[in-house]
C-alpha cells in the first residue's frame, strides 16, 4: 500500500431517510485512457488493477467509504461526507504518483476526480441517483491530478489551507440547471498525462533548461536562454521532433531521471545540464541521454567567455544531432542555425524578458515588455527582441490582461513586421503576425500565408501549429485545423497557455463537425480558465448544435457575463473571423439557438 493511502478522519453523521440516503460521491476517471490502452493494453490493465487493489479500495475502506462501481477507465466511490471523499481523492492521486515512481518508463495513470453531495438510492442492482450522474459530468471540467467539487460538496468540505478556484455555474449535459463548481489544482503543479506518440518515427528530443549552479537566481534567464536558442535551431529541422521550450520548462531547476522525462514528455532522448557563471566566464555541462535505457550517449563540460556562448550553442546542437540524427546533411544544419545577435547586452536583455514572460507571474510578465523594448533600443537590428515583443502583446491579449486590445494588436503587428524586415525567417514573428491578421484583422488568407512560411522555416514550432489551427478553422478546413491543433498540443503538452490550446482544438473540432471532441476540449479549456470568453462562446454553439439547449443557454449566459456588449448582429458584421460561408451560417444559427442577444 502506498504511504498516502492510510488516511484517517473523524466521520460526521448524516440523515437517514427511508428509501435513499445522503452521501458524498467521488467520481474518478482516467485521463487519456484510449491512449494508454492503445499503447500498452496489458500493462495498463495490470497497473490499474494494482492501483485499485493497493490504494483505491483500501483508502476508501479506511475512510468509511465504499466502491460502488468499477469501470474500465474509472471508479465511483461513496463516503459519508465531503471530507472523506476529499481525503480519498488525495490518497488516490498520491497512489498514482507512487505507481509512476515504481515504473518510471510506464505511461502515467492520472485521474480527474469530481465530488458531489446528494441523495443516492440503493437497490439490489447497485446504487443510483442524479448525484452520481452529476459527479460523472462534472469531472470533465476537472484538472488532471486535481479535484473538482460541486457547490454542495465545497460547502460541506474543510477547505482551509487549500487554493480553490471558483469556476462559476457550469452547464452539465442532461441537467435542467447549471451547477456551480470549484477546482483544486494538484499541489505539485503540472501532473503528467498520457501522450500520443510523436506523429512520425523521427527521433524525438526534449532539451531541458540548464540548472543554475550560482547561489542566486540572477542567472536563471541565461540558464534557460541558452537552451531556448538550441531548441530554436532544432525546431527548424524536419528530421527531428523537438518539444517546445514552454513545456520543457516544467523541469526548470531540476535534475530529473531521464526515464521520467521520457515518460512525461513522450520523447526518446533528453538533453540536460548545468550552468555556472563567474564574471564573464561560463562553464556549461551538457549531456544527451536515452530515455529508454537511461544511458548517457554524449556528455561534455565546456568553458566559454563573452560571445563564445554562441559557439557553445552551435556545438551543442551539432552534438545532439550527432547522437540522434547522424545522417543529417551539413547544409541542412547550417540553414537551421539561429542567426547570431551582434550586441550581447541586447541578447541578455531579451533572455531576461523571455524568462519573465514565461514565469507564470503576471507582475513579471508585465515587466518583460520593458526588457524587450530596452533590448530593441540597445540593438535596433536584433530581430529576436522585436519578435518576442510582438509575442508579448499577443499573449497580453490572450491572457485577458490587455486594457486596450486594439492597441496591443497594432503593437504586435508593428513589432512582428519590424522583426520580419530584419529577419524574414523568424518563425515567432511570422506566427504572431498570422494570428493578429486572422483573429483581429479578419484577414485569414493573409494569415495562412504567414503560418505556412513559419512552418516551412520551423516545422517544430508549437506556437505556429496551434495558432494556425484557428485560421484553418476560419477558412472552413476543419480536419486540417484539428491536425494543426493536435500537433501544437503534442509539441507543447504542458504549455502555460494550455487553456488556449484546448480552445483552439475545440474550435477546430466544431468546424470539422466533431461535436463530442469539441465539447471535451472546450470543457477542459473552461476548467483551466473559467473566464475564457471565447471558449464559452464556442461552447454555447457546440451545445446548441448537439441539441442541448438548456446547457447552451447557460453557456450563452456566461458568455454575455464576460462580454456584456456582445450583440450577434454586430458580432457577425464586424467581429466574426470565420471566412467560410457555410461555417459562418452554422455558427450564427447555433449562437442564436443558444439565446445570445441580437
Amino acid at each position: 500500500m502506498f504511504p498516502a493511502c492510510d488516511a484517517h478522519m473523524t466521520m460526521k453523521p448524516t440523515a437517514n431517510v427511508p428509501g435513499h440516503r445522503n452521501a458524498a460521491i467521488a467520481f474518478a476517471d482516467i485521463v487519456g485512457s484510449t491512449i494508454l490502452t492503445t499503447a500498452d493494453e496489458v500493462g495498463t490493465i495490470q497497473r490499474w488493477t494494482a492501483l485499485l487493489g493497493d490504494c483505491i479500495k483500501p483508502a476508501a475502506d479506511a475512510l468509511g467509504g465504499s466502491i460502488l462501481d468499477l469501470r474500465g477507465d474509472g471508479v465511483v466511490a461513496e463516503f459519508p461526507d465531503a471530507d472523506g471523499a476529499l481525503a480519498w481523492s488525495k490518497a488516490v492521486h498520491a497512489g498514482s504518483e507512487g505507481l509512476l515512481r515504481q515504473d518510471p518508463q510506464a505511461a502515467p495513470i492520472t485521474l480527474r476526480i469530481a465530488i458531489h453531495i446528494g441523495s443516492v438510492f440503493p437497490t439490489l442492482h447497485g446504487v443510483f441517483g442524479d448525484t452520481i450522474n452529476l459527479a460523472a459530468r462534472l469531472q470533465k471540467y476537472g484538472p488532471p491530478g486535481g479535484v473538482i467539487l460541486s457547490e454542495a460538496a465545497a460547502a460541506g468540505a474543510t477547505l482551509a489551507g487549500r487554493t480553490v478556484r471558483d469556476l462559476g455555474a457550469l452547464p452539465l449535459r442532461g441537467l435542467s440547471r447549471a451547477v456551480r463548481a470549484f477546482a483544486i489544482d494538484p499541489e505539485s503543479g503540472v501532473v503528467p498525462v498520457p501522450l500520443p506518440p510523436p506523429p512520425s518515427r523521427l527521433p524525438s528530443v526534449a532539451v531541458l533548461p540548464l540548472v543554475n549552479l550560482n547561489a542566486d537566481a540572477l542567472h536563471d534567464h541565461l540558464a534557460e536562454g541558452i537552451v531556448e536558442d538550441v531548441i530554436t535551431s532544432l525546431a527548424a529541422l524536419r528530421e527531428v521532433f523537438v518539444i517546445a521550450a514552454d513545456s520543457a520548462r516544467m523541469f526548470r531547476g531540476m535534475r530529473p531521471d531521464p526515464l521520467r522525462v521520457g515518460r512525461t514528455l513522450g520523447v526518446r532522448y533528453v538533453v540536460s545540464g548545468s550552468l555556472l557563471r563567474d564574471g564573464d566566464r561560463l562553464t556549461v555541462s551538457v549531456q544527451l541521454s536515452d530515455t529508454h535505457s537511461g544511458e548517457t550517449i554524449w556528455g561534455e563540460r565546456i568553458e566559454a567567455t563573452g560571445r563564445e556562448i554562441f559557439d557553445v550553442q552551435e556545438y551543442v546542437v551539432v552534438a545532439i544531432l550527432g547522437g540522434i540524427a547522424p545522417n543529417l546533411q551539413a547544409a541542412t544544419l547550417r540553414e537551421a542555425m539561429r542567426k547570431r545577435p551582434e550586441n550581447l547586452t541586447s541578447y541578455e536583455l531579451t533572455l531576461q524578458g523571455v524568462h519573465a514572460l514565461c514565469s507564470n507571474n503576471q507582475v513579471k510578465f508585465a515587466n518583460a515588455r520593458a526588457m524587450f523594448e530596452r533590448a530593441m533600443v540597445e540593438d535596433p537590428d536584433y530581430a529576436a527582441a522585436r519578435a518576442w515583443c510582438a509575442r508579448w502583446h499577443s499573449m497580453n491579449i490572450a491572457g485577458g490582461w490587455s486594457t486596450n486590445v486594439s492597441a496591443d494588436a497594432d503593437a504586435a503587428m508593428e513589432c512582428a513586421d519590424a522583426a520580419l524586415a530584419l529577419d524574414p525567417t523568424n518563425a515567432l514573428a511570422l506566427a504572431t503576425r498570422g494570428h493578429m491578421l486572422a483573429y483581429l484583422k479578419r484577414n485569414a488568407q493573409g494569415a495562412l500565408d504567414s503560418f505556412q512560411r513559419a512552418l516551412r522555416v520551423a516545422p517544430n514550432s508549437a506556437v505556429a501549429w496551434t495558432l494556425s489551427s484557428a485560421t484553418l478553422a476560419y477558412l472552413g478546413r476543419g480536419a486540417d485545423a484539428m491536425h494543426a491543433a493536435e500537433r501544437g498540443l503534442r509539441l507543447s503538452p504542458y504549455d502555460p497557455l494550455r487553456a488556449n490550446q484546448q480552445f483552439y482544438l475545440g474550435l477546430a473540432s466544431y468546424a470539422a463537425g466533431e461535436l463530442e471532441k469539441a465539447a471535451r476540449a472546450l470543457q477542459s479549456a473552461i476548467g483551466m480558465n473559467a473566464e475564457h470568453g471565447a471558449a464559452w462562446l464556442v461552447n454555447a454553439a457546440v451545445l446548441a448544435a448537439q441539441g442541448q439547449l438548456t446547457e447552451a443557454y447557460e453557456a450563452g449566459r456566461r458568455t454575455v457575463a464576460l462580454r456584456p456588449r456582445l450583440r450577434l448582429f454586430i458580432y457577425e458584421r464586424d467581429q466574426l473571423p470565420i471566412v467560410d460561408v457555410a461555417l459562418r451560417g452554422r455558427v450564427m444559427r447555433d449562437l442564436r439557438a443558444a439565446g445570445l442577444p441580437e
